[in-house]
């Protein structure tokens, strides 16, 4: 958010619609200052977490629907929110889903993704297990793209990350599951069970992920 600010996009009483919203952290932060924020996923399961978590924290200005954004219907949704933001999704990966973004918001559109780093070596081992070759998506890339071609002016700005996954077991084949079926392969979940009680005897997961990420913010 603090990256967001200095680019000049301020939260602070607006709404917003967070975009392929995953387990919701942004839309949940983004709530603190904004007036009201609308998160949209495809996974119910993911939906359901977020919306209990608000609820258990009486955040109230925060709404969920679970619908791919290809799917969204915004008929009578024409700049109904000041900002359209999407983060480490692949709802958003053509110039028809950017466009979507850029009708759906008043004032600004930002597009966080991958810029072609991103590396884990337990998710790696499973993901090549699967026959699935290792890469490093460029979300980041391919959507600064589109913008150029359209002649769209827009601020970027590209950065290093890592972090932390801890969780059970089971917990870490439900999440590389989601991963391997996007890219369109059945997930085996023994397969990834057994690498991960190998690497894990204790049970308890955790894995580290470094990333180059990219952010890029333009007005619709």
């Amino acid at each position: 958010m603090e990256r967001m600010n200095r680019f000049g996009v301020s939260f602070a009483g607006k709404r917003i619609i967070d975009i392929g919203c995953g387990t919701g952290n942004y839309g949940l932060l983004f709530a603190q200052e904004a007036k009201e924020v609308f998160c949209l996923d495809f996974s119910g399961n993911m939906i359901d977490a977020r919306a209990a978590e608000a609820a258990s924290r009486k955040i109230k200005n925060v709404s969920w629907i679970k619908s791919s954004f290809s799917d969204f219907d915004i008929s009578g949704l024409e700049k109904g929110f000041d900002i359209s933001f999407a983060s480490m999704t692949p709802a958003v990966k053509s110039e028809k889903d950017v466009l979507k973004m850029e009708v759906l918001a008043g004032e600004f559109c930002v597009f966080v993704g991958w810029a072609g780093k991103r590396e884990n070596r337990i998710a790696d081992k499973i993901i090549s297990a699967h026959g699935i070759d290792p890469y490093s998506p460029k979300g980041f890339i391919e959507v600064r793209e589109i913008l150029r071609k359209r002649g769209i002016s827009f601020s970027e700005e590209t950065f290093e990350n890592s972090w932390n996954w801890s969780g059970s077991i089971e917990e870490a084949v439900e999440d590389l599951s989601a991963r391997i079926k996007l890219d369109g392969k059945s997930p085996d979940t023994a397969l990834i069970k057994s690498i991960l009680e190998k690497q894990f005897p204790s049970g308890k997961v955790d894995m580290e992920t470094f990333a180059a990420q990219g952010m890029l913010i333009w007005k619709p």
